[in-house]
């Protein structure tokens, strides 16, 4: 049996116009940057992706112009 493919989401797809106060899970940023989980963490650890904004007790998001500096290359800031 094939594993079919995830579903890319909607903030995904549409992540060039979202605000840039939309916020985008681990995931979706793994899919942008084509990055692993633990290679984002590993930025943030390192500085280059923004510590992200906690929605529940194991919940985690980042703000879109946040990505959008990682993407870019742009360091965090503090």
């Amino acid at each position: 049996m094939t594993k079919q493919p995830s579903a890319i989401s909607d903030r995904v797809r549409n992540f060039d116009t979202l605000p840039d106060d939309a916020l985008l899970s681990v995931r979706d940023i793994g899919i942008l940057a084509s990055r692993s989980r633990a290679s984002i963490w590993r930025d943030v650890r390192d500085g280059r992706l923004p510590k992200p904004i906690s929605i529940g007790a194991k919940a985690k998001r980042w703000r879109v112009e946040d990505v959008r500096a990682y993407l870019k290359g742009d360091e965090a800031g503090p």
